[in-house]
């Protein structure tokens, strides 16, 4: 009788009027759901997709995605995607407001599927969300590195150690055209082993080798992370029988079984009396203070599955990002050779034939403001790791719920004509003041983000950047593949934005 009652209500009339009064609610639920936030294509919200078909996905550069919305609605929008509500930060009033003034309530990361299997749970310092496991190994990271950094005859013998090596393969080269990148990674990537794992390790070693070569490729494979990305906006696509979060999560398990490894390998030599050289000792000598101290809240958060999250985090943020920069540096230079020129003259000046050290920093003004600009121009970081709301807040007066991924757009301030005259143009001088010397803080500058989920590896980028830097220019000019072809100043953007790969040559100095 009920399934006869059915039967006779589905005409195609009535198919199509219920249809209709679904999609009304649909967009009722949509229009209350987004009500008193940014404005956003709301009537081209799809059940399901959300505003996907609203996004320009032929776009080479994630940010330009957003560009039509941007030109619709102004540089302060919202959209949904999939499961999730986003905003987008887009100006820098809402750029400073989100990482400054209220940095506090933008301080989560989304817990996605890809992003909770790819950390062990949430169990990493960059995605992991605000909270006592976060706060405990981000303070027990920067003091580890703290301590390291406060070295100096360590960190420099350590940095100048690779930096000969680097300069010695530019060498082999004879002044024939090359591809840096390689070489630059392989070079900060063995500075980070020295300090992750301890003095004498690199890239030498098979598993360090493999462990580079993973995340390598990881980086590189952009198209594989866009798609877990995209389906991460899809909780239930974790359920579909695909292979996407397999192939793109897979690495990241072999990384943790090399990890894991040297973890154990040190917990059986571990002797606490010996002083901390390395980030495993110290992880390893807090969990013992913990333990002593009867901690077991604390002692909760000192697992295996944190540390060895910990000290990926370590070696993929350390390498990756200041490798592009001085990938970005280098370009630059070619590009611009007058700004090279005045560089190696105040090399020759103060520094002459000896090691530069980080004494010289302050007598190299234009070298330290060439980090500076290229960090700005090629915006190595040109939409934020996204921020996650953790209450209900504000931006720029429009109402923002908790749990709103928040897209902080860095690009927006950073070649911003309000913010900087001649945005796009490559001038390190802008960051010189009238008495030569560097000025440090202008503001309108965010390539390490800022307030509470500000990069915790920043002071150790800065060092290496200008070791490394002083090192190669130094000993070499370096010119185009070929006359007349610099390399192209065009981004790639996966978790970073490097440029488009280049081949130049390193012709050594004569005085050298």
């Amino acid at each position: 009788m009920v399934l006869a009652t059915i039967y006779s209500f589905l005409s195609l009339g009535n198919i199509l009027l219920l249809l209709l009064l679904l999609f009304i609610l649909h967009y009722l639920m949509i229009l209350y759901e987004f009500r008193n936030m940014p404005p956003g294509p709301r009537f081209t919200t799809l059940p399901i997709l959300g505003n996907f078909l609203s996004l320009d996905l032929k776009a080479k550069k994630l940010n330009d995605a957003f560009q039509s919305l941007k030109d619709n609605y102004g540089r302060v929008f919202s959209i949904k995607l999939g499961s999730y509500k986003f905003v987008m930060a887009s100006t820098p009033d809402a750029v400073k407001e989100v990482l400054i003034k209220k940095s506090a309530d933008y301080a989560g990361r989304q817990q996605t599927y890809s992003l909770m299997e790819g950390t062990l749970g949430g169990k990493d310092i960059i995605f992991g969300n605000y909270g006592p496991g976060w706060k405990l190994h981000r303070k027990l990271f920067t003091t580890a590195l703290r301590q390291y950094l406060s070295d100096i005859p360590l960190i420099e013998s350590r940095v100048n150690t690779q930096a000969e090596k680097l300069v010695l393969s530019m060498e082999k080269q004879q002044g024939q055209p090359f591809d840096p990148a390689d070489c630059l990674m392989r070079a900060v990537a063995d500075v980070i082993c020295g300090i992750t794992f301890g003095e004498g390790y690199d890239t030498t070693n098979p598993d360090l080798n493999k462990l580079l070569k993973l995340n390598v490729d990881s980086v590189a494979n952009a198209d594989l992370s866009q798609m877990a990305t995209i389906l991460d906006f899809f909780p239930l696509a974790q359920y579909l029988p695909i292979k996407v979060y397999e192939r793109y999560l897979g690495p990241f398990f072999e990384m943790f079984d090399i990890i894991r490894k040297f973890l154990n390998e040190r917990k059986r030599n571990f002797d606490p009396e010996k002083p901390v050289k390395d980030l495993i000792t110290g992880l390893l000598h807090a969990k013992l203070e913990a333990e002593s101290e009867s901690n077991e809240d604390r002692t909760a958060l000192l697992t295996n599955d944190y540390f060895i999250n910990t000290i990926e985090d370590m070696f993929a943020a350390g390498y990756e990002t200041t490798s592009t920069t001085m990938k970005w540096v280098l370009a630059f230079l070619v590009n611009y050779p007058k700004y090279q020129e005045t560089i190696q003259l105040q090399l020759d000046e103060e520094v002459g034939d000896h090691t530069p050290s980080l004494e010289n920093r302050t007598r190299l003004p234009l070298l330290q403001a060439t980090i500076i600009e290229a960090l700005r121009v090629g915006n190595v970081v040109p939409l934020a790791v996204p921020h996650v709301t953790l209450t209900d807040t504000t931006l720029c007066g429009y109402k923002v719920p908790k749990d709103t991924i928040v897209f902080v757009d860095t690009e927006s301030v950073h070649l911003n004509s309000k913010c900087w005259e001649d945005p796009t143009v490559f001038n390190p001088y802008r960051h010189i003041d009238e008495d030569g010397q560097l000025i440090t803080n202008q503001g309108n500058f965010f390539p390490f983000g800022a307030g509470r989920r500000v990069c915790a590896g920043e002071s150790l980028a800065k060092v290496e950047l200008f070791l490394f830097l002083s090192w190669m220019l130094q000993k070499f000019t370096f010119v185009a593949e070929e006359d007349g072809c610099p390399p192209k100043l065009e981004g790639i953007f996966n978790l970073t934005q490097f440029p488009v790969p280049y081949k130049i040559r390193a012709i050594k100095r004569k005085w050298t």
